[in-house]
């Protein structure tokens, strides 16, 4: 049998296929400290899951402003541990406490709840018939921006005009 130039062929009993211990234990190491890095990233919130959310709440204080400014009632968008809501009177559009859920048009209360490790502060502001936000605790005009963060975003509603957007 020939065999080509340069190619070595252990044969007898000294041939040993395999992987030592130490190699062995040595991938297992690398694979263990992998895995440590990676699975937070697999299985805690996702950073989509957060930009999804805060997004989402953005478009949602947008349209409650936009409700108020078309409909002519106050509006309040609220948003805490639970999730984001939008809400009117409960009577009519100048009395009763802002309780009654807004429906969405394809059926059901515009809300939307937290999802699972996205931190969130809360905030509840509402807009007049003029699209004007008003702190829900106080009743007064703002006077400044107030803001609430989804993880690491910040979002902020401009006061006087109501404008909501990111920072």
């Amino acid at each position: 049998m020939t065999r080509p130039p340069g190619r070595v062929l252990a044969t007898g009993p000294r041939a040993y296929v395999g992987y030592t211990l130490v190699e062995l234990v040595v991938v297992m190491l690398l694979m263990g400290i992998l895995a440590a890095a990676a699975m937070p990233r697999f299985f805690g919130a996702s950073r989509f899951e957060e930009m999804g959310f805060a997004d989402a709440s953005i478009a949602a204080a947008g349209f409650a402003q936009k409700l108020a400014r078309n409909s002519g009632c106050d509006t309040l968008f609220a948003i805490d541990d639970d999730g984001y809501g939008i809400y009117q009177r409960a009577s009519d559009c100048a009395s009763g406490a802002l309780t009654r859920p807004v429906q969405r048009s394809g059926g059901g209360d515009w809300t939307q709840p937290r999802p699972e490790g996205v931190t969130v502060t809360p905030l509840e502001v509402y807009f007049d018939g003029s699209g004007r936000p008003f702190a829900a605790d106080s009743g007064k005009l703002l006077a400044t921006a107030a803001s609430y963060t989804v993880g690491s975003r910040t979002i902020a509603i401009e006061a006087e005009t109501g404008f909501v957007h990111r920072l």
